[in-house]
Formats: structure tokens, sequence, C-alpha cells
């Protein structure tokens, strides 16, 4: 980790004093962990903090995360309109106001004397933050309506931006971007012990470690690196709390996900020499499982976990009156939104969602697949 940029970060956090810390739209477990650990930090060094996701919802198995009630879906007022009124010639008895038209009116009843025109100025107070840091984000726009509906508020504040990603644009002012990391949250570990290691608590060191046994799958992916073992080592003895977060993310499941698992896992095939293991759900699948298109992720999820020679997993699913979906896991220097750029690609680096329009389920298998292997 690049010691020059981690100072250049501490110093002007040091300098700030209202910081909001930004994740992607549909932040991954990973990102909210990791904003929740920093969350903490900041509270710690006592900055005002605020944690947003575009039309953010806690997943019920994040519930456990400490502080996860404090991030929030949206960005409150960024700056105050301020009326002022010179009052050196005429005191002020009361003030009432009232909303008509779409207009507010303010009534202003001066106590001896008379108000005029010129007595009043307005102007725009600084804005409410005066630090942004995003977190897991690749660029500005998966930040979703956060960052499309304050263009003017992330033009003019320093963004810090921290990733993992090789596809990060490197869009702040300072970009702590390290590939070789399992995480994000081995990232914001890393800052924390080099400026801060007394702050590592059981409640900072639990958030940090669920960050990076999801990314992961609890330690049996590729990316599993000795300082990452060693990392969770320490955060484990800091008082992380590994049975709890293991038995949330993994142990936890609904009567839905299981049937659902179970209908992936009659239908499930494997290309060994290419390392891809797939399922393909008609909707009726779906259907009788009472599950939804979110809990598919889930299921690539235990496909990775559980099926170790798979470096490439995808559920293709369909969609009636549509076409069909898939979802896509695939390791790091395959960019599957560069191989998939015809079929609408969206997601992250650790879930890609494709658009098969008017294509059945037979037609997308064999593009997904040849498009794979010519990648691999």
């Amino acid at each position: 980790m690049s010691l020059q940029v981690e100072n250049q970060i501490n110093e002007l956090i040091e300098q700030k004093s209202r910081i909001l810390l930004a994740l992607p739209k549909n932040p991954s477990t990973d990102a909210i962990a990791a904003g929740l650990a920093m969350f903490m930090y900041l509270e710690k060094k006592g900055k005002q903090a605020r944690l947003v996701a575009t039309d953010f919802a806690l997943p019920a198995s994040h519930a456990f995360l400490p502080k996860s009630q404090e991030i929030f879906s949206e960005i409150p007022a960024l700056k105050k309109f301020i009326i002022s009124l010179d009052v050196s010639k005429a005191q002020v008895e009361d003030i009432n106001y009232d909303l008509h038209d779409n207009k507010l009116n303010v009534y202003v009843t001066p106590r001896n004397g008379y108000f005029t025109a010129q007595d009043l100025k307005t102007s725009a107070g600084d804005f409410t933050y005066d630090l942004i840091i995003t977190l897991d984000a690749h660029d500005l726009a998966a930040l979703g309506s956060i960052y499309q509906n304050n263009l003017d508020f992330f033009y003019r504040i320093p963004i810090i931006n921290i990733d993992h990603s090789l596809s990060n644009e490197s869009y702040g002012q300072i970009n702590l971007i390290e590939a070789k990391a399992t995480s994000v949250s081995e990232i914001i570990f890393e800052m924390i012990q080099q400026f801060a290691p007394h702050f590592l608590d059981e409640y900072i060191a639990t958030n940090l470690l669920t960050g990076i046994i999801s990314k992961t799958k609890s330690f049996k992916t590729s990316s599993v690196t000795p300082r990452s073992l060693a990392i969770a080592s320490h955060l484990i003895a800091n008082g992380a709390r590994r049975e709890e977060i293991v038995k949330n993310l993994y142990q936890t499941k609904s009567i839905h996900a299981l049937k659902l698992w179970g209908k992936a896992l009659i239908k499930l095939q494997k290309d060994q020499n290419y390392q891809i293991v797939w399922s393909v759900l008609e909707a009726k699948d779906l259907i009788e499982a009472g599950a939804t298109e979110d809990e598919l992720e889930k299921v690539v999820d235990e496909l990775i976990v559980n099926t170790p020679e798979a470096k490439n997993v995808f559920i293709l699913y369909d969609k009636p009156g549509f076409g069909c979906r898939a979802i896509l896991s695939t390791p790091h220097y395959i960019k599957a939104k560069d191989i998939f750029k015809a079929y609408s690609p969206k997601g992250t680096q650790d879930f890609t969602y494709l658009e098969f329009k008017n294509l059945s389920l037979r037609e997308a298998e064999k593009i997904i697949l040849d498009n794979l292997k010519k990648a691999i």
C-alpha cells in the first residue's frame, strides 16, 4: 500500500470536519462493511460523518453489523439559503411565514420604523460537507442519483477515492487503488493500523472481517493471500465475531432460498477445462420456489463457495415477455462488461448482469459460454 497516498488521505481527513461517505448503488457486502468501519473510525476522530448509498435498503442478513442502521438512502440538504435582514435601523417584533402557490412568504414585523428591500440580502451557505470519501465505486456514475442529482457538489468538494478494482477511473483528488487487496475492507484495515491502531475495537473489527469474508467467500477464492489471512487473524484477536458473521452470511437461509438453491443444483452443469459452472433456470423454477430475482445472487455465491474448481459462475434464467437474463461472476482479470457489452452489462466487479432480449435460454447460454471460453 502506498504510504505517501495514505499520508495524504490522513492529512486531508485531519483538515476536514464534515465528511460524506458514499457507497455505490446496490453496494456489495464488502462496501457496506467497509463503509460502516470507516464511519466509526471517523466518529472516533471526532468528525461529523454520514454514510449514504442511493435507494439503500439494508439486507436482513446484514442487520447484525454494528451501526448498520446508520446507512442512509439520500443526502440531506447540501446548502442552506440565507436571508439576511439589516436590523440596525428597525428592530424585529415578530416573524411569521406561510406557503402559498409554491411560494414561501416570510412576514417580518418591525418593532419601530420599517424595512425596505435595501435592508435585505440573500446568499447561499457553504456545503454541508467539506470532504467526500467514496468506497468501492469504480466511477462516480456508480453512485447513482446521489451523484447525478448533486453534480456541483461532487465537482467542488475534494474526493478521496478508495477501491481495489483495476477498472477504477481514478476520479478523486486522492486515489487509493489497491488491486492486490482482497477487498475495500482490507484497505480500510491497513489505514486504521497505520494511523490509529488503538481505534480497532470489536465493532470495527467485526465490520472489517465481514467485508473480507464476504469478498473471499469465507477464504475459499483464489484472491486469498497470506496477508489477508494475517489480517483476519488480527481482527479476530481484536474481537471480530467470526461465528456471527458466518452464520448470518452463509448459514441463515429462507425456505425460498433453499428451494431455489435446490433447483439450481439439479440443473447444474460444468466445463472442467474452462472452469465454468452454471445453471439454467426456467420461469417456473422461480415461481415454484417462491423466490425473486434478487435471491439469485446468493445462488451464485453458493456455487462459488461449494465448487472450488469453478472460476467462472453464472445463472441464466427465463424472463417471460422479455427474453432472458443472467448473473455472472468471473475473476477480476476477465472484463465481463467488455466481453458482453452488446448485452446491456450492469453491476460491479463481483456480479455482472446481462440481458438477452428476445433470445431463448439455449441461445443465450451458447453466447455466454462461447464468449467466456474466448476470454479464458
